[in-house]
């Protein structure tokens, strides 16, 4: 039996995690998260953001708890700091093992989707009640064709068709605010596309646009390549 989380606080970016007093989650999505730290650190040599501690989860989220985590509000306020690290999923990877960034609790990546494409991901994990997806823009809001994923309680499963004429980028975010995942036990993105990878010419798409940053997640594990034709979706 795993053992339960035990509750972490957060506080300054500037120092180590020890000691940290805790502060309330974030409601405000245009100014400052109320009760965030005012300074943050940038990874050596760049301008892509350490994301800061969140309060470690220690009961089951329901809805209340996930509209107060506000990740969006969150990266919206950080990003006027330095740029989000964002992991690249490559054309051809149609699953990955990773854990997210702790003190944290979440970590993103992008995907590149041709016009008029759908693509569908899919987090797994034996602690999946504690998941949830968020599906973006370069904006770090939900743009066009992304409505649906904003407005599920919990979506553990997101799909994505590109309405506009060009291809595009479209970044996931994996939150896990109890740090269920780790080396030990990684969750499961699955990527399935409704095109073939090998006549789709995805090279022309900046992955690095917008407020993210190209941070690639050293514990990522990829598996591909991801087709050989369309996938079939599941029903």
């Amino acid at each position: 039996m795993e053992p339960r989380p035990r509750p972490e606080t957060r506080g300054s970016s500037s120092g180590g995690f020890e000691g940290r007093t805790p502060r309330p989650l974030p409601t405000r999505v245009t100014d400052q998260p109320v009760g965030r730290v005012t300074r943050v650190n940038l990874y050596p040599g760049t301008r892509i953001i350490v994301p800061p501690a969140w309060d470690r989860r220690t009961s089951m989220p329901d809805l209340g708890y996930w509209r107060r985590r506000d990740l969006m509000a969150e990266i919206k306020w950080l990003s006027r700091r330095g740029f989000i690290p964002v992991t690249a999923i490559g054309d051809t990877v149609d699953a990955l093992t990773d854990y997210s960034q702790q003190p944290a609790g979440w970590r993103a990546y992008g995907i590149s989707v041709p016009a008029g494409g759908t693509v569908q991901v899919e987090v797994q994990h034996a602690k999946l009640g504690w998941f949830r997806l968020m599906l973006v823009d370069k904006w770090g809001q939900p743009g066009p064709g992304m409505l649906q994923a904003a407005i599920a309680h919990q979506p553990v499963m997101v799909t994505y068709r590109n309405p506009g004429k060009e291809a595009t980028a479209v970044y996931v975010i994996v939150d896990d605010p109890a740090w269920w995942s780790d080396a030990k036990y990684p969750y499961s993105l699955h990527v399935r596309r409704d095109w073939d990878p090998a006549k789709a010419d995805l090279s022309q798409v900046k992955m690095v646009a917008g407020l993210w940053g190209a941070s690639p997640s050293v514990s990522a594990e990829f598996r591909g390549p991801s087709l050989t034709g369309p996938a079939v979706f599941p029903h």
